[in-house]
């Protein structure tokens, strides 16, 4: 059996295939549902995966990373950046106190792809208010979350879309 000895591999370069992968099983799990039981039944069950799934995976980074919820919204963000998810969808932050919190998605790799191969883009804000709804449930329910933009909206020349997160 051949030992691989992955620190020789950087550990951005890693998070990098891993994000990009966990997002091209999604993608392909997608369509091969929506291939057979079409869109609208893809869709549904794709929310409910992700809000499923981040419930979980925030719930592991929030203890992995012992992320302190005595602020909740700083407590929100941290949980957002441990995401390793954010490698391929290249997120910033663009406003950030104890109150209130603004972040941009500057690529959406679903989207993305969508538009290459063709389909266009879908209502991605559904899916990732239940992502985030999810993590907000692990940090502290009382923050509101609003989308400021997401397709089908005509994306901003300098994001994709765009969320608030407030206490």
């Amino acid at each position: 059996m051949c030992a691989l000895d992955y620190s020789q591999v950087p550990t951005e370069k890693l998070l990098d295939l891993c994000s990009r992968s966990l997002n091209t099983m999604d993608g392909l799990w997608f369509l091969s549902v929506e291939s057979k039981y079409g869109f609208d039944t893809a869709f549904e069950l794709d929310m409910e995966v992700w809000r499923r799934v981040s419930l979980i995976h925030g719930r592991r980074l929030a203890e992995l990373f012992a992320i302190r919820k005595d602020n909740p919204i700083q407590a929100f963000v941290e949980l957002v950046q441990a995401d390793p998810l954010k490698f391929a969808w290249k997120s910033e932050i663009t406003v950030l106190n104890d109150t209130k919190a603004v972040l941009r998605r500057i690529e959406c790799p679903p989207q993305e792809a969508r538009i290459k191969t063709g389909k266009g883009t879908f209502p991605g804000d559904a899916i990732c208010l239940a992502m985030y709804q999810s993590y907000a449930e692990v940090i502290d329910p009382r923050i509101k979350i609003s989308c400021l933009t997401s397709p089908p909206c005509a994306p901003r020349p300098q994001c994709w879309c765009e969320w608030q997160f407030e206490i």
